[in-house]
């Protein structure tokens, strides 16, 4: 008798997991949007400063002189023009809300460092995406950008 409820037991329990796992999808709870802010973006760049330069979207020629070969190398680079005398210089930060194509939320960030004078302004920088659930920068996102 004992066993023949421990069986009904079991199966009944079986049929609970396996209706709950058809009928009783949980949903997500909503994820809080928060836009990235300048500070966790730097961070990012410091975090993921090993990157090698050859391996960013627009990045190969990239830098300050030919002994740059990480993110971290151009990063220091132009952030050490940016005391130059004489010049206006400032870091402009952009984030772009988008899906990616698991349809998670991701910011699109932009780090350019500005600099050179007004008859000549130039600016480069970093183009990446940054995770909203974790707020880790995506490695392979990773793409230089510049002007003039």
């Amino acid at each position: 008798m004992k066993k023949s409820f421990i069986k009904f037991a079991l199966c009944g329990f079986a049929v609970l997991i396996l209706f709950s796992a058809a009928f009783g999808q949980v949903k997500k709870s909503p994820q809080k949007i928060i836009e990235p802010t300048a500070k966790e973006a730097i961070k990012q760049i410091f975090l993921n400063g090993d990157i090698r330069l050859a391996d960013g979207q627009h990045c190969r020629s990239v830098g300050t002189d030919f002994e740059d070969k990480t993110i971290l190398d151009f990063l220091s680079g132009v952030l050490s023009f940016q005391v130059e005398p004489g010049t206006k210089n400032n870091i402009d930060f952009t984030f772009k809300k988008e899906k990616n194509k698991l349809n998670d939320l991701i910011w699109v960030c932009d780090v350019l460092f500005r600099g050179g004078d007004e008859e000549s302004p130039s600016g480069n920088g970093i183009r990446f995406s940054m995770r909203n659930s974790d707020r880790k920068l995506i490695r392979e996102s990773l793409m230089c950008i510049g002007t003039g």
